[in-house]
């Protein structure tokens, strides 16, 4: 799983995080998205009715070509419940214990962390990390710790708008998480920012 999950990230660049203060909130993200042909979906488990929402999704034939996600999963119980919505990697903002990356089951664990030694500890066997919060350290502290952890495919998350993304990805993300700005952009303009920068598999 987790190298599909891997795969898949390299080639959307992109990922859509979908955090809102309402369920309803929630749909009205999920349908920006769609129309957007955002590849990728992560689900935060701050929202209200999250997992209800994604188990709803993820059996729904529309979804199919999209690889969906549940994101700031930081305890066993919200693991759990992410695995059996149907979420097919789980993201956390910190290192997490082994009590957590258990209950994902198989699906696959992106973990987080901001310095080398927190982002190795995140990767663990699956060589995939968070890098959070990403505007804090900036793209040079993206290049800095890829320089030393060159094995690592890294997500930077946190202050990456739509006119950032770009620059994050030359500087050797393996794909970006854009936050709540993303749904306030024309849906026209999100749909050829995924189109530019999508990568062939």
């Amino acid at each position: 799983m987790t190298a599909n999950v891997r795969a898949a990230l390299a080639a959307a660049a992109v990922v859509a995080v979908l955090r809102a203060p309402s369920e309803a909130e929630l749909r009205r993200q999920i349908d920006f998205a769609v129309e957007a042909e955002l590849p990728v979906l992560e689900i935060t488990a701050t929202t209200p009715g999250w997992d209800r929402v994604l188990a709803e999704i993820a059996g729904d034939t529309v979804f199919d070509r999209i690889l969906l996600g549940a994101g700031t999963v930081t305890t066993a119980a919200q693991a759990e419940a992410a695995r059996d919505a149907g979420a097919r990697f789980l993201v956390s903002p910190t290192v997490v214990g082994d009590a957590v990356r258990t209950a994902a089951g198989e699906a696959a664990f992106i973990a987080g962390g901001f310095t080398p030694t927190e982002l190795r500890a995140a990767a663990g066997t699956s060589g995939l990390a968070k890098l959070f919060p990403a505007a804090s350290g900036g793209l040079a502290h993206l290049r800095a710790v890829r320089d030393v952890l060159p094995d690592v495919a890294i997500m930077p998350t946190g202050g990456i708008g739509i006119d950032d993304a770009a620059d994050w990805i030359a500087a050797g993300a393996i794909a970006v998480g854009i936050g709540g700005g993303l749904f306030r952009e024309p849906v026209d303009r999100v749909r050829g920012l995924v189109a530019s920068l999508r990568r062939t598999p």
